[in-house]
């Protein structure tokens, strides 16, 4: 039986089929792919701590009336505590495009699929499962296979990005931890409004620079992130993370610099070689191995 049959909080906004939770990491990890290529052409007129505030301001407001009538202390302090982990991510990942190219940040930051498992271990306290291990590995070999012939960059954007992927592994499975039985939405919302203060509190000066937004393409990328890649992707996440679990969730969200790599080559013509052919099947039969086992469980 799945096992969303038995959560307790009857809201459409908090359970879904297991497939539909599949899909729906896809797409997270799809929108998510595409927005490094727009951020760092964003970085050429805004800095990043401005185009943080702006895009998690604005996505907070998106959601604030979905969420006015449901705020609850219990999301509230668990939301604020994992939304800190999640502004750490996004910081050291904003800072760090401006040093090394999109598909670059997209592979270095996918190394949380490898961290996701083991952090797992100890905040969950979950068994070691070698398995899950050599999976998670696998599908990052194929990632790196698939960036490794369109990859460049300068030492400290790479050095940010590592320190993105395990706040991102750290995300992730404080999510699992806290999201048992409280309202995704909620969840969601208090982690936007925590990357939103805390870029305006280290970068007061920023919201000086609100008058940027009448670049039309700082204009399309801010709202781009704030409502696709934060207010749908983060609590669509949440929600997919609570009806399966961070690993599987991970896994899927290998697609994330997949994407990375596909937008670049699309857009910025990066060539497409045989190495990300081959990354790209590694990816998917990790992805489905991975899924199949886990359904087995249930």
């Amino acid at each position: 039986m799945d096992r969303t049959q038995n959560i307790s909080y009857k809201d459409c906004f908090s359970v879904m089929d297991r497939k539909i939770a599949y899909g729906s990491l896809v797409i997270v990890a799809v929108v998510w792919g595409a927005t490094f290529p727009i951020i760092k052409l964003s970085l050429t007129f805004i800095d990043p701590i401005s185009f943080l505030l702006f895009r998690f301001a604005i996505a907070a407001v998106v959601l604030l009336p979905f969420v006015i009538k449901k705020m609850n202390k219990r999301d509230a302090i668990y939301g604020t505590i994992v939304g800190i982990p999640l502004f750490l991510g996004y910081v050291t990942q904003t800072v760090g495009l401006q040093y090394t190219s999109p598909s670059m940040s997209g592979l270095i930051t996918g190394i949380y699929i490898v961290l996701t498992p083991i952090l797992s271990i100890f905040i969950l306290r979950n068994g070691l499962d070698m398995v899950k291990i050599y999976l998670a590995v696998a599908a990052f070999v194929g990632m790196a296979l698939m960036t490794i012939s369109s990859t460049s960059g300068e030492a400290l954007g790479n050095l940010l990005t590592i320190a993105t992927a395990f706040c991102y592994a750290l995300q992730l499975v404080l999510t699992e931890k806290y999201l048992k039985t409280g309202n995704p939405l909620v969840f969601t919302f208090f982690q936007l409004i925590v990357v939103a203060v805390l870029s305006l509190l280290i970068s007061p000066g920023s919201v000086l620079k609100a008058g940027i937004l009448t670049n039309g393409y700082v204009l399309f990328s801010v709202l781009f992130n704030a409502i696709l890649g934060s207010t749908l992707a983060i609590w669509l996440m949440s929600v997919a993370i609570r009806n399966t679990n961070a690993y599987i969730s991970a896994l899927i969200l290998v697609i994330e610099p997949v994407s990375a790599v596909m937008v670049s080559t699309i857009f910025f013509h990066f060539p497409v070689t045989t190495l990300m052919i081959l990354g790209g099947a590694i990816i998917l039969v990790s992805m489905v191995l991975a899924i199949n086992r886990e359904n087995k469980k249930i």
